[in-house]
């Protein structure tokens, strides 16, 4: 018998996490606190929650996707803390296991020394006995979550016990990709170093495209030529243009601060980001012509 998922939070991550797990035979229920995003779910076909007490209280498993947006360069944990309350909230007035899974993206040690506070708090239950919680990050682009949340390259599950990681491996077995299990904040640090490592690439080659600029050299000749080696890849080769959209940049000004506050120098990273400013410049400089 198949578990009943609720989502919590229905932006891109969200959605596309619901639909997915739809697409596979799951029975879903959304919610959101925006009523405009409900609307355009259920006018789909998708089966919405008027509350978020109702939406755990009628599943088994709940996927916590909310934004995790930046405040003068910190992650702003106030939308994952408020939607955690209200879970814990509801978990106290339910009966049965639950598991609780961390969509959003979180720096690491915070599901362990934020989350899993909150949930025992609020429900006033033990974590590990009376509810499960995990740690499950997304690898989703903007521009194409759904297919690739449907066709993973690897799932991640940082669990906080085994019977949590049980639970959300057989729902995710269907997908057929590797699943790799660990604990919450290393599932945590592995979606970090992903975006990091993207983020780093990009300014590598915005670094050798300005150079091979300056000394007349053809980039894009070059940039592709390199990524024939399978080691490297197309993806972020194209220098010119800095790296945007919702989650690098995020991603990469969060970890700095979050290494310096742990007394570490992070002088790679800076340098990344200095890399970037510096295209953006050049960007807004020369306009949207750069070849």
């Amino acid at each position: 018998m198949g578990k009943r998922i609720s989502i919590i939070g229905a932006g891109v991550v969200g959605k596309a996490t619901g639909i997915g797990f739809h697409m596979q035979g799951q029975d879903v229920l959304f919610y959101d606190i925006n009523e405009e995003k409900l609307k355009s779910l259920k006018k789909e076909g998708y089966e919405v929650a008027e509350s978020l007490a109702e939406a755990v209280c009628n599943s088994d498993i709940s996927f916590i996707c909310v934004q995790t947006p930046m405040i003068n360069g910190q992650i702003d944990y106030s939308y994952v803390k408020r939607a955690t309350k209200d879970v814990a909230r509801a978990l106290h007035k339910k009966s049965g296991y639950h598991l609780v899974v961390i969509r959003s993206t979180v720096l690491p040690s915070t599901t362990r020394t934020r989350i899993v506070p909150w949930l025992e708090r609020y429900s006033q239950m033990r974590a590990g006995e009376d509810f499960g919680v995990c740690v499950n990050p997304e690898f989703l682009r903007q521009t194409s979550a759904l297919q690739d949340f449907l066709n993973p390259s690897r799932i991640v599950i940082g669990e906080l016990e085994k019977r949590s990681g049980d639970l959300l491996e057989n729902l995710y077995a269907p997908f057929g990709a590797p699943i790799i299990r660990s604990d919450p904040d290393t599932a945590e640090m592995i979606k970090y170093v992903s975006n990091l490592f993207l983020a780093t690439k990009i300014s590598f080659f915005n670094e050798m495209y300005t150079t091979c600029k300056a000394l007349g050299l053809q980039p894009h000749v070059i940039s592709e030529t390199v990524a024939l080696d399978p080691r490297i890849g197309t993806y972020g080769i194209y220098g010119g243009r800095p790296f945007g959209g919702r989650c690098l940049p995020k991603d990469l000004e969060a970890f700095i601060n979050f290494v310096r506050g742990e007394k570490l120098n992070p002088k790679l990273l800076e340098a990344v980001l200095r890399v970037n400013k510096k295209m953006a410049r050049v960007q807004t400089a020369q306009g949207d012509n750069l070849e």
